[in-house]
């Protein structure tokens, strides 16, 4: 007499449950069949056996964790978009711009004064292909910025905002 044992297990991506399988093994010879093997009796147990086990809750963290880690993204871009907006509101000499160019090149604006509703810049010398690269230019200091004014609107820098094309806004 052959006897089969019957299995359920649960593959998943660590923490993403994505489905179940089965297989059987004889008791007697260890062979195998996996489930597209199953005659019609073994696949009506199989069937059973499946409907019968549960998905570990645990197994749904990875979900959890990367609502998470959206909602926690949410947050703290809109904290920063706000805080960006107050920024150029009341913009203070130092103040450093980091600007996308129409090109797709990005550079570094610099407030030197304000009076009124105009800010005076500094533009950069230099422009960069890739955000990241602000940094460098940011390494490079105030010898890098053309000593030369720039005058613009507060509602000028206010729209560049809300466009993009100012997408950082650093304070000392």
């Amino acid at each position: 007499m052959v006897v089969f044992q019957r299995y359920a297990h649960v593959y998943w991506i660590p923490l993403f449950p994505i489905g179940k399988t089965g297989a059987t093994q004889c008791s007697n010879c260890k062979q195998v069949l996996q489930k597209k093997e199953f005659s019609e009796n073994l696949k009506a147990s199989y069937n059973n056996l499946k409907s019968g086990s549960k998905t570990p809750v645990w197994t749904f963290s990875g979900i959890a964790l990367i609502a998470l880690l959206i909602t926690w993204g949410s947050v703290v871009g809109k904290q920063n978009d706000k805080k960006y907006a107050e920024f150029i509101e009341n913009p203070m000499r130092g103040d450093i711009y980091e600007v996308k160019l129409a090109n797709k090149h990005y550079t570094l604006f610099k407030v030197d004064k304000v009076v009124g509703d105009t800010v005076f810049l500094f533009m950069n010398e230099y422009e960069t292909n890739k955000s990241r690269g602000l940094s460098e230019l940011k390494r490079k200091g105030q010898k890098s910025f053309i000593q030369e004014h720039v005058p613009m609107l507060k509602a000028d820098l206010k729209i560049r905002l809300e466009e993009g094309e100012i997408i950082r806004v650093e304070r000392d």
